[in-house]
């Protein structure tokens, strides 16, 4: 495609390829034309998610002034929009890689923030991981969180970039595992 710096994106089960790049989310066939696209809402907005949903809809998150999480169906029209709290204006630091949990709810991580929230469809934080604790190396250690997956035990897994960390917190928060570089 000739764009820099994918963000999320995966072999969907038909063999096409779904990609996130910065401003647009596309979905190539096993031919390389593009079947699906989504491009961010504005020019200075940032796209950081691209996950095809078991109904269909791709999940995506837009960071910029008015962040949010959206779902659209196959047409680009958006569905389901939910506001994110990421706690700083940098636009770039905002969101990663959200996952969609079973019960309806978002997984977000965000970085400047130091956690990863989990959000209701309507917007709601019901659950804050939080990756600057002591136990992990506090803010020093730079543990901005990029992807976060719920566990079958309904534990979360969270990675940290800079901070070099894979991190397993139990439903309170707590750190159960823990490995990184050292």
């Amino acid at each position: 495609s000739g764009k820099p710096g994918a963000r999320d994106g995966y072999v969907l089960p038909s063999g096409n390829v779904l990609v996130c790049w910065a401003d647009e989310v596309v979905e190539y066939d096993k031919d390389k034309k593009v079947i699906f696209s989504y491009k961010r809402s504005a020019p200075e907005m940032e796209l950081g998610t691209a996950v095809r949903l078991k109904n269909g809809n791709t999940m995506i998150t837009e960071s910029g002034k008015s962040p949010r999480l959206v779902e659209v169906d196959g047409k680009g029209v958006v569905k389901v929009s939910v506001p994110l709290l990421p706690e700083t204006d940098n636009i770039h630091m905002q969101t990663r890689m959200a996952r969609k949990l079973p019960n309806g709810n978002y997984l977000v991580p965000h970085l400047l923030a130091f956690a990863v929230k989990e959000y209701t469809p309507d917007g709601k934080v019901v659950n804050i991981f939080k990756t600057d604790t002591p136990e992990i190396g506090s803010r020093d250690s730079v543990n901005w969180p990029f992807t976060a997956i719920r566990l079958k035990n309904g534990n979360t897994l969270v990675s940290l970039t800079h901070g070099n960390k894979i991190v397993e917190f139990d439903k309170s928060g707590n750190v159960k595992w823990r490995v990184s570089n050292a």
